[in-house]
């Protein structure tokens, strides 16, 4: 999803910025950013350069929070700013992305994705209930999680929670307090998603264990 950003970064510049305002307002309301970032945002002039910031901030927090956005300028209350960008968004297809790049490998002598023996990774079941997957890890989590940062990155949370987890001293502290933070199910799926990406071999493990 971060792709379908940046190569569509010029037309989306030029059709949020015709009511920079409002969409400040609905991507607030989705909280995929935080307080300070849209203080910042909303402070910031021209509009063009509000819609530059905000996509770059967008692009910073990972692919979970850049398929939201996109998901975002689907509803009509937010596209109905720019004629132009509802009718791009319509074609915006993460099914055509992944056979485009089955072509892509065709073309260059790969094997297609579909062709290829999948590894153990990717036979991994999908985790139904990440609410109870986090509880039930939550020692061995909070023992072997070492890239907290980036996690934290990937994350919508409040400026007083990441401040909280940033400011322990060691990763078992800081992921402990993370993780007492997932109060909701959206929640918990993002961590899941951001422990995958940024830890996967103790993810594969755990999940095999689950």
């Amino acid at each position: 999803m971060d792709k379908i950003i940046l190569e569509n970064k010029p037309k989306l510049i030029k059709c949020l910025s015709s009511d920079s305002e409002l969409l400040l307002q609905h991507v607030q309301a989705k909280k995929l950013i935080t307080m300070s970032q849209y203080n910042e945002l909303m402070d910031m002039k021209p509009k063009e350069r509000v819609i530059i910031k905000l996509l770059d901030i967008i692009l910073s927090k990972g692919e979970n929070v850049c398929r939201k956005f996109l998901d975002l300028l689907k509803e009509d209350d937010v596209n109905e700013i720019s004629p132009e960008l509802r009718d791009w968004i319509k074609t915006v297809d993460t099914e055509y992305q992944k056979t485009e790049e089955d072509c892509k490998r065709r073309e260059s002598g790969d094997r297609p994705i579909q062709d290829q023996k999948p590894d153990r990774d990717s036979q991994q079941r999908p985790i139904q209930d990440c609410p109870m997957f986090l509880k039930k890890n939550f020692s061995l989590l909070v023992q072997k999680v070492r890239n907290i940062n980036p996690i934290i990155d990937d994350l919508v949370l409040h400026d007083e929670s990441v401040a909280n987890v940033r400011a322990k001293s060691t990763d078992q502290e800081k992921m402990r307090t993370l993780l007492g933070y997932v109060n909701c199910e959206s929640i918990a799926k993002d961590l899941v998603t951001a422990l995958y990406k940024h830890e996967k071999p103790l993810m594969n493990e755990l999940q095999n264990n689950y």
